[in-house]
């Protein structure tokens, strides 16, 4: 499992592609505004009473609509606005609003529209004219809005209402009406604008040993969003960096830290360094910078290097959730491991090594060890690197309360506790936890794993939850990467029960001394969801063991009754029969099926093998022994019928026929 990462080669070729066919704004000095001079796109968003302008298309998934039937008076479709949050002017120019429709119910409508603009203080309008255009089916419409120069402040909001003036249906039925639609990727509505967005800051790298780490402040109104919610490459002499950079809030935005190693041999040098930011598709926004670098200071403090401020948990993590569960009829032994990398990796890392840093901000979840700052060494806190004593306190911290594991597992890595333990974490029995940070004990993205060792009680009959989607619905996103791995074991006289499951691939088997359900999924989508579960049934009967036995046994019955009605008759019918319905039941036996099913096609071989075996074809032979004498067929029935007395006249019975034969000669 890799984290996801932000820069790399297919990057490099879509900003060489982009760098055609788009708008680029170019900073060649240190630090560079943009793009007060560049047209780009406010995408609309959100409920139309309080709906939101944003410049990241990634930001643009579910949609929202609304429909207008009629305009008596002027109807307000929605109100879309942002505060801006960075000082700046922006020039004359004509705005663009752009807004997805859907005609319902009439083959077409005359439509007349206002878009209404306002950026602080100002206020501008535009609009459609008279009754044009005409719309039908399914499009865009369009208004241009003369926008006046000025300057935008911080704080300043800017916000833009479309209002409906007048709709002229042609041959309107019942339910005619526009449908509006926008905020999504399929219907996307925007504005186009001239603004000022991000200013960009290279500052100074600094050096720890052979490690050079660059800097870059990302200031705009968006705050971490300008950095978590765009794409973004960095390189050193046209050569990309791919470890994934580490982003940290600061006043007036994010800054942005690449690390990058210099090569085998280098000693110094000057070394460029280019950025590309790309909130949108096709508006890239670049800046460089030349470094000369030397390599052996050391200004990192031992080796390693960790950010003044708390670390970002956006960004891109990946994360693989192991599950190795027992079910022995009564309770659930859980072994649950987490393993993940990336910027929740690095978050936790830096928390770690501030346990009881006075300075954390009030929202800081590690601001809850605070408690625990005494445990650890003066030697150890903010040393730049995780110390088994704060390994110690925040295991402490976990094992102390279950209240604590769901508060660090829901706030501190944005994951649903139930969904992965089973049950709410306040209902746990004795738990164990260890943290193990891999590698390495300095700040990195690599990969930490938490594992959870615990049991909790199962009632017969109630529906359990094995793993479910467990990745918070939240406004960033968190975990980019997601894959399960989960195993549950039932023992030789206990039953899984019915498995459901939906949205990922699992796997229910039965081995006649144990019972298995596994799920297995990679690269799952955070906002598909999926779910498995189980209800074991609590009846022995339904076991592997028992049940295997039962089917023996039912299919022996089968097997004796059938050879025994059929002495005389065909056996071919019955014995297929059975056998066909023993390889069917063994089957869905091995597949998991429900053991109600299994017993019951098992049952269906015996009470099938009677009709079968007297509905079968009788032997032509009469005795079925092997006799010398001599044969005569039955002029009856054909059936070949022994001879086996030298009395002339002789009367024989038929077996065939029962019909009576007379022999004179």
């Amino acid at each position: 499992m890799g984290a996801h990462n932000r820069v790399g080669p297919a990057s490099i070729v879509l900003i060489f592609l982009l760098t055609i066919l788009g708008p680029v704004v170019n900073v060649s000095a240190q630090q560079g505004s943009c793009c007060s001079g560049e047209e780009f796109e406010l995408f609309l968003k959100g409920d139309p009473d309080s709906g939101i302008l944003t410049p990241f298309e990634s930001e643009t998934d579910e949609g929202d609509s609304r429909l207008v039937n009629q305009v008596l008076q002027p109807i307000e479709v929605g109100t879309w606005g942002v505060d801006w949050g960075i000082d700046g002017e922006y020039p004359a120019e004509d705005w663009e609003f752009n807004i997805h429709y859907e005609v319902q119910g009439a083959v077409g409508v005359n439509i007349n529209i206002t878009v209404e603009v306002r950026i602080g203080g100002s206020f501008y309008e535009g609009g459609t004219s008279g009754i044009e255009p005409y719309l039908t089916g399914e499009g865009d419409v369009q208004s241009v809005i003369s926008v006046g120069s000025g300057d935008v402040r911080e704080d300043d909001e800017v916000e833009v209402t479309l209002v409906v003036q007048l709709l002229g249906f042609n041959q309107p039925g019942d339910d005619s009406g526009v449908i509006f639609h926008w905020g999504s990727d399929d219907k996307s509505s925007s504005i186009s604008v001239k603004l000022p967005l991000v200013e960009i800051e290279m500052k100074e790298a600094s050096v720890s040993g052979n490690l050079v780490y660059f800097p870059i402040l990302l200031s705009s109104g968006f705050d971490d969003r300008i950095w978590s919610s765009s794409s973004g490459t960095f390189e050193i002499q046209n050569i990309a960096v791919t470890d994934k950079p580490v982003a940290t809030l600061v006043e007036g935005g994010v800054e942005v830290t690449f690390v990058w190693s210099l090569p085998e041999g280098v000693e110094s040098g000057s070394f460029l360094a280019e950025f590309v930011l790309e909130p949108q598709n096709g508006l890239l926004i670049s800046a460089n910078m030349s470094h000369f670098i030397e390599a052996g200071e050391d200004d990192g403090g031992g080796g390693s290097w960790y950010p003044a401020s708390e670390p970002l948990r956006t960004g891109g993590s990946g994360i693989l959730v192991s599950i190795d569960a027992d079910w022995d009829g009564n309770e659930v032994d859980k072994d649950i491991s987490l393993e993940f990398d990336g910027s929740i990796s690095q978050w936790m890392r830096w928390g770690l090594d501030n346990i009881g840093n006075s300075s954390l901000g009030s929202s800081s979840w590690w601001r809850n060890l605070n408690s625990y700052s005494n445990s650890v060494p003066d030697s150890d806190f903010n040393n730049k690197m995780v110390d088994s004593s704060e390994l110690e306190a925040l295991t402490g911290y976990l094992r102390g309360s279950n209240a604590d594991l769901r508060s660090f597992l829901s706030n501190g890595l944005f994951i649903e506790s139930e969904s992965v333990i089973g049950i709410d974490p306040i209902e746990l029995g004795p738990t164990e936890i260890s943290i193990d940070l891999g590698g390495t004990s300095g700040f990195s993205s690599e990969t930490i794993t938490i594992k959870i060792s615990t049991t909790y009680s199962v009632m017969e009959g109630d529906r359990q939850l094995l793993i479910e989607t467990f990745a918070k619905s939240t406004a960033e996103d968190y975990w980019t990467e997601i894959s399960v791995d989960a195993r549950l074991r039932g023992s030789m006289l206990t039953d899984i029960g019915i498995v459901t499951a939906s949205g990922v691939d699992y796997s229910h088997r039965r081995w006649i001394v144990l019972e298995t359900l596994s799920v297995e999924g990679s690269d799952l989508d955070s906002e598909e969801a999926f779910r498995v579960e189980f209800v074991p049934t609590g009846n022995g009967l339904f076991s592997v063991l028992l049940g295997s036995g039962m089917m023996v046994l039912v299919l022996s019955l089968s097997i004796g009754l059938g050879m025994t009605m059929t002495r005389n008759r065909s056996r071919f019918p019955t014995m297929i029969t059975v056998t066909a319905l023993g390889a069917l039941s063994f089957g869905i036996y091995f597949l998991g099926l429900p053991m109600q099913m299994v017993l019951g096609i098992v049952a269906s071989s015996l009470l099938l093998v009677l009709p079968i075996s007297l509905l079968s074809p009788k032997l032509r032979g009469g005795g079925g022994g092997h006799s010398n004498a001599p044969r005569v067929s039955c002029p009856s029935c054909g059936t070949s019928v022994a001879v086996e007395s030298d009395v002339r006249p002789l009367r024989i019975s038929c077996s065939g026929c029962n019909s009576v034969i007379r022999i004179e000669e």
